[in-house]
Order: structure tokens, then sequence, then C-alpha cells
């Protein structure tokens, strides 16, 4: 990746100092212009239009492709009804769509800043028991995992399905502020074809943990679990990882995209 992201570069001042063709006089929405991006924020689509010589417009969808990834934790052993071991299966879920806009400081600069927002659904990934959860099957569906507690100092349930799975997800807010810089413009303005770097964060709020809970009536109701609902009786892997994500308030974007002029 690393060898990637440099080759990019040199392609991108590579292209700023050959002069053989005109430079293209940009105006309102006047060209457009097609990308696709790969990076940590996954595959990028778009299209692209300027609004100026100094100024362009950029919407699309970016998803990383879905993976999955296995693990096993360990639970408290003094619990009655859970195994002391279970073994989990996670999949991502990244899926956004983006609106962003590229500032540059004179006609023919390629250096860009950008500001906008990514938007989607809110989810990152959800996990899910690959392995008998509770100690005896009979109780699938009745019992589950007590994690945190409600205002009135109850704890909350996780109680498993009828088959003896629980699913949790990582949520984050729908809505993600963005501000980078870059390199290269997305319609390109000399050759029809370009190459162009991105770095910036986007500001997803903090992780936060979402599953269904039943209460005492046997109400289903879904939940996203924040940290001030945790406690210190709860599994150490849950408070640790709530501890990390308390310190997470955006992601890092670093990508590379081909550029096309359509028009």
């Amino acid at each position: 990746m690393k060898h990637i992201f440099l080759l990019a570069l040199a392609t991108i001042f590579g292209l700023q100092t050959t002069n053989a063709q005109k430079y293209e006089e940009f105006g309102l929405f006047d060209h457009l212009g097609a990308g696709i991006s790969v990076g940590t924020d996954g595959i990028g689509i778009d299209l692209a239009a300027p609004m100026t010589d100094y100024a362009a417009l950029r919407a699309g969808v970016s998803f990383l492709p879905r993976y999955k990834y296995t693990t096993n934790i360990d639970l408290k052993e003094n619990d009655p009804d859970v195994m002391p071991n279970v073994d989990l299966e996670a999949k991502a879920k990244m899926f956004d769509f983006k609106l962003l806009a590229d500032f540059y400081p004179a006609k023919k600069s390629s250096f860009h800043i950008t500001v906008g927002a990514f938007f989607g659904n809110g989810t990152l990934a959800s996990a899910t028991n690959t392995s008998q959860l509770l100690k005896d099957p009979a109780d699938n569906g009745k019992k589950g995992l007590s994690i945190g507690q409600d205002p009135q100092g109850k704890p909350y349930r996780i109680t498993t399905d009828d088959n003896g799975y629980v699913t949790a997800d990582v949520k984050v807010n729908k809505f993600k502020p963005y501000v980078g810089i870059g390199f290269g413009r997305a319609v390109p303005k000399k050759n029809r074809v370009s190459v162009s770097f991105d770095m910036g964060l986007q500001f997803w709020g903090k992780p936060r943990l979402g599953a269904n809970t039943k209460d005492d009536w046997g109400n289903v109701n879904y939940h996203e679990f924040k940290k001030s609902d945790i406690t210190d009786n709860d599994y150490d892997g849950v408070k640790d990882a709530f501890d990390v994500a308390d310190k997470i308030i955006g992601y890092p974007v670093i990508n590379i995209r081909i550029n096309g002029r359509i028009f």
C-alpha cells in the first residue's frame, strides 16, 4: 500500500509539470467527471462537477466490501447461565453516501481542501455468537447476557433468540462531517484521466453497542449502550472496549482516486 501511495503522488506531481496540453477553463457545472477510489473508507464511486476554477463538487457512495472475522471471548466463569468461552463472528457493514466540496487556491492548483459529509445507516459492524452461549440450551430465548444498568438500576438483559444466538451492532452517528486535504482534481483540467490523493477525518461520534434487550414483562427493545451504562460488575472485555471507544471521535480517511473527465 505504501508503494501505491508513493506512485500516485509521483503521478500527480508529474501531471502538474507537463505543459503539452491546454488547461480547460471551468465554469459553473459546465464539465462532468467520474471517479473510483480505494482506501480506508473502502471502495468509492462518484460523479464530480466544477463550480469554478477554484471549487468542485463531488457526490457518490463508498462502501467497505463485506468480510468476516472470527474470534473468541472470555466471559465471567461465575455466571451460572453463560459458557465461559464463546466464539464470535463479526461482519463489516460500512456503506455511506457522500457529498464533498473541493477548494483550490489557484486556477492550476492540484492541492485542495475538502469539506463535506458522509451519511449512511450508522452501523459499522455486527457480531453473532457461533458457539453455544448458554450452558443449558433449554434456556434459549429466556436468558442471555446481563450488561450495564438502566436508569432504575436494573441490568439490561441481552436475551438470546430461540436458537441461542445474540447479535450486537457497533453503531456510530449516521451523519459524519468530513474535513481533509489532497492533491489532484476530481475533474481533470488538462488530461482526460488523472490520479488524485486524499486524506482527512470523518467525525462519526463515539461508537456505541446496539442490541435487543428484554424487560421484566418480556418486551423486546433495541438499546444502544453508552459508556455510562456500563458498571464495574460487567465483563472485563466490555469495559475495556468502551474505554477505547470513548476516546474515538473520528475515522481517518486515506484514499487514491482515478479521475476521468466525461465532457
